[in-house]
């Protein structure tokens, strides 16, 4: 690499026009860094990071007009479904599952804030009336509840 001082105008002006293609062709997103802000709000890097396995999504006209998407994230010591459904332009449900199921307590991190609901003994959650947007699950043993436990696994950032 070419140390700055050393550039003269040929220099300078090919690397202008290289940024204005990649900005024409590759532009940051307009997210990026609310994204990464997100990610790193995260009290934690000692719990597993799930990775995001399957996304299905079905559209209009599927199940009387919804819109709803599937997407999976494994581990190697869990396993996190959930099904998004549309309920309004700003809203969305959430139905999730856990395997192997437990006593769990997820959290749905969002713009907004956190949402905190117990999974039952199948392993079974819902999020009702979920803002649209950024959003990432952690997920925790319950130990009844009050300051929550340690995190156990984290799913990448996805856009409800």
């Amino acid at each position: 690499m070419i140390p700055p001082d050393d550039l003269d105008p040929t220099d300078e002006s090919i690397l202008d026009e290289i940024r204005k293609m990649l900005s024409v062709l590759d532009p940051v997103p307009d997210t990026l860094v609310e994204r990464v802000q997100f990610a790193l709000d995260l009290e934690t890097a000692d719990a597993e990071v799930l990775r995001l396995s399957e996304q299905v999504g079905l559209r209009a006209g599927v199940r009387g007009g919804e819109e709803s998407r599937t997407i999976t994230f494994e581990g190697d010591d869990l396993t996190i479904m959930i099904s998004v459904s549309v309920q309004t332009q700003r809203l969305v449900r959430l139905d999730g599952w856990l395997a192997p199921p437990g006593d769990h307590v997820v959290e749905l991190r969002t713009s907004e804030g956190p949402l905190l609901v117990r999974a039952d003994d199948q392993g079974r959650f819902v999020m009702d009336e979920v803002i649209r947007g950024l959003a990432q699950l952690v997920v925790r043993p319950a130990v009844d509840v009050p300051g929550v436990g340690a995190i156990l696994a984290v799913t990448p950032s996805i856009v409800l």
